[in-house]
C-alpha cells in the first residue's frame, strides 16, 4: 500500500473509494474526530467575534482607540506566523499532539487576556490565543483532507464553515450578553473551562494515526529544526514591521521620521526576502513556485484580498455602530446573526452543488459579484438606518465571502496533481493568514488617519461657532483629543450637541473610508476570478 499524503484520504472511510486493501475507519470514529475539530473551530470562531463586538467597548474602558486594532492584529499576526508551520509540525508530531498544543496556548492565552488590567497585558494574551487559534483551524482542514476525497472536500470544508459561521453568529450576541452582566473581560476568561474540555475530549478520543513520511529515518527533533524557521522569521518580522507602521498615530511615530522610514524599507525589504528564500529553500512555508500556475496564483491573491475584505469589515461593521450609532455590545451581536446564518448556509450549499456537479466557476463569479456589490452596499450605510437595515446590509457581502473562501480551496486543488494538493492548502493558508492580518492593519491605519484629520477639521470649524454654556477653548480641545481614544466619550450625558456631532461625524467618515477600502478588495477579488480556470474534479490527478 502506498503511503498517505496529506492531500489524499489518510484512512478510508466505509464508502471511500480508496484502495480496497487500506485500513478503514469506522463512522463512529470519523464522527469523533470531526466533532473535536468542529468543536475548536466553533470556539476559535466564537473568540474571534467577541473580540470584533467589543472593540469599541475595550477602547472607550482602556482609553486606547489609536492602539485598540493591536487586540485584532496581534491575534492575526501570530496566526500568520504559525498557521502555515502547524502542517508540517503535525507531519512530524502528528495531528493530535499539535492540537493539544494549540489547545494549551488558546487556554492559556483567553486566561491572561481576561486577567490583564491594561493594554500590553490584553495584546500578549491575545498574541498567544492566536498561536492556538491557528493551529484549530488549520488542523480542521489538514486532518479533513486527510479523510475525504477531493470531490467531497467542499461539502466537509462547508461543514467547518458551518461551525465557524455557527460561531460567528452567537459570539457576538455571547459578548453582549457577558459585557452586561459580569462585564468584557469575563468574555475572555468564560473561554477558558470550555476550552479545557474540547482539550480534555481531544485527548481522550481523538485518534489518528500519524501519516508515512519519506522522513521517517529522522528523529523528531532533527525533523523539527529541518522546518522553515527562517522564513517564518521573515514573515513574522515584515508583518510585524507593516503593523507598526499602520498601526501608529503620527505624534508617536512621524511618516518623517527615520525610525518609519526604517520600518517601511525593512517591511518591503522583508517581504522580498521572503519570496526569494521561499524560492530557493527545500521545505518552504509558502511553496511560492507553485504561484506560476495562473489557477494557482489568481487564487491565492483572491484569498488574499478576500481576507482582507472579510476581516476588516467583521471588526469594523461592529466599531461603526457602536462609534456612530451608540449601539451596545449586544444589539452588535444580534445585527450579525443574519449574516452568519446566511454564511453558515452559503459554505455548505456551495459545498453540496460542488460535489453534485464537479462545477465551481459560476459559483466563483457569483460570490466575486457578491462581495463586490455588497461592499459597495454597506458604504452606504447611515447612522440613521434602522436596526433592520442593519442587520440585512451586510448579507450580499457575507454571501460572497463565504462561497469564494468555499470555492478558492477546490480551485487551488484542483489544478495541481494529488502530492501537490497539500503543498497549495499550505499556500491557501499562507496566504489566508498574511490577507487577514494586513487587512485590518490597513483598515485600522485608514480609519486612523481620516479620523485624525476629520477631527481636526470638524473642531476646527467650532473656532466659528459659539461654544456652549460653561465650555471653554481649552475644554473642546481635550474633548477632541479624548474623542481619539474613546469612541464612546461622544455620548456621555454632559457632552453638548455640537461636540457629540463634530465626533461622531468625525467618526462615520473615518469608518466609511475602511468602507472604501472593502470596495476595493472586494473588486481586486474579483479580477482575480476571471483569471481563475476551471478544472474537472471527476478528473483523476
Amino acid at each position: 500500500m502506498t503511503a498517505a499524503s496529506e492531500s489524499s484520504p489518510l484512512l478510508p472511510i466505509a464508502d471511500s473509494p480508496n484502495e480496497s486493501g487500506a485500513k478503514k475507519l469506522s463512522p463512529t470514529a470519523f464522527r469523533i474526530i470531526l466533532g473535536c475539530l468542529y468543536a475548536n473551530v466553533f470556539l476559535a470562531s466564537v473568540d474571534s467575534t467577541m473580540v470584533a463586538t467589543l472593540l469599541g467597548k475595550m477602547a472607550s474602558d482602556l482609553d486606547s482607540q489609536e492602539h485598540i486594532s493591536w487586540v485584532a492584529t496581534s491575534y492575526l499576526l501570530s496566526c500568520a506566523a504559525f498557521q502555515p508551520l502547524f502542517g508540517k509540525i503535525s507531519d512530524v508530531f502528528g495531528r493530535k499532539p499539535v492540537i493539544l498544543f494549540s489547545t494549551v496556548c488558546f487556554f492559556f492565552g483567553c486566561l491572561m487576556s481576561g486577567v490583564g488590567d491594561n493594554l500590553t497585558y490584553l495584546i500578549v494574551g491575545r498574541m498567544i490565543t492566536g498561536i492556538g487559534g491557528g493551529g484549530f483551524f488549520t488542523l480542521a482542514t489538514i486532518s479533513v483532507s486527510d479523510l475525504v476525497p477531493t470531490r467531497e472536500r467542499g461539502l466537509y470544508q462547508g461543514y467547518i464553515n458551518i461551525f465557524f459561521h455557527a460561531g460567528s453568529a452567537s459570539g457576538g450576541v455571547l459578548a453582549g450578553i457577558i459585557d452586561a452582566y459580569f462585564g468584557w473581560k469575563w468574555a475572555f476568561l468564560i473561554q477558558v473551562p470550555v476550552c479545557f474540555i474540547t482539550g480534555l475530549a481531544v485527548y481522550l478520543w481523538f485518534e489518528l494515526p500519524r501519516k508515512a513520511d519519506a522522513n521517517d529515518d529522522k528523529t523528531h527533533w532533527e525533523n523539527f529544526v529541518s522546518l522553515d524557521w527562517t522564513g517564518a522569521a521573515l514573515l513574522v518580522t515584515s508583518l510585524l514591521s507593516l503593523m507598526i507602521i499602520s498601526g501608529t498615530n503620527g505624534s508617536e511615530l512621524p511618516v518623517s521620521s527615520y525610525r518609519w522610514k526604517g520600518l517601511a524599507a525593512y517591511t518591503v525589504v522583508g517581504f522580498v526576502a521572503f519570496y526569494f528564500w521561499e524560492r530557493k529553500t527545500d521545505q518552504p512555508i509558502i511553496p511560492v513556485k507553485m504561484l506560476h500556475n495562473q489557477t494557482i496564483l489568481a487564487s491565492s491573491l483572491n484569498c488574499w484580498f478576500t481576507c482582507m475584505n472579510m476581516f476588516s469589515s467583521l471588526f469594523y461593521l461592529p466599531f461603526y455602530w457602536t462609534s456612530v450609532k451608540n449601539v451596545s455590545p449586544l444589539d452588535c451581536g444580534y445585527r450579525l446573526i443574519p449574516s452568519s446564518l446566511l454564511a453558515s448556509f452559503t459554505s455548505v450549499f456551495c459545498g453540496w452543488m460542488i460535489k453534485k456537479t464537479s462545477r465551481y466557476r459560476s459559483l466563483h463569479i457569483l460570490a466575486g459579484w457578491c462581495m463586490f456589490l455588497g461592499s459597495g452596499i454597506l458604504y452606504l450605510s447611515t447612522k440613521d438606518d434602522s436596526s433592520f437595515r442593519d442587520s440585512i446590509i451586510s448579507l450580499p457581502l457575507r454571501y460572497g465571502s463565504a462561497s469564494n473562501i468555499t470555492t478558492i480551496l477546490v480551485a487551488m486543488i484542483s489544478a495541481v496533481p494529488q502530492s501537490e494538493q497539500a503543498l497549495v492548502t499550505s499556500i491557501q493558508y499562507g496566504f489566508r493568514s498574511t490577507g487577514s492580518t494586513m487587512g485590518v492593519s490597513l483598515a485600522s491605519a485608514l480609519m486612523q488617519y481620516i479620523l485624525r484629520g476629520t477631527l481636526d477639521s470638524n473642531f476646527d470649524a467650532l473656532k466659528h461657532v459659539k461654544l456652549p454654556d460653561g465650555w471653554t477653548a481649552e475644554m473642546v480641545k481635550a474633548a477632541k483629543l479624548q474623542a481619539l481614544e474613546s469612541p464612546g466619550y461622544a455620548f456621555g450625558d454632559a457632552i453638548p450637541a455640537v461636540i457629540h456631532n463634530a465626533i461622531v461625524s468625525s467618526y462615520s467618515t473615518a469608518c466609511h473610508g475602511v468602507f472604501l477600502f472593502l470596495i476595493g478588495t472586494g473588486l481586486a477579488s474579483l479580477i482575480c476570478i476571471y483569471f481563475t480556470e476551471e478544472n474537472d474534479l471527476d478528473k483523476t490527478k
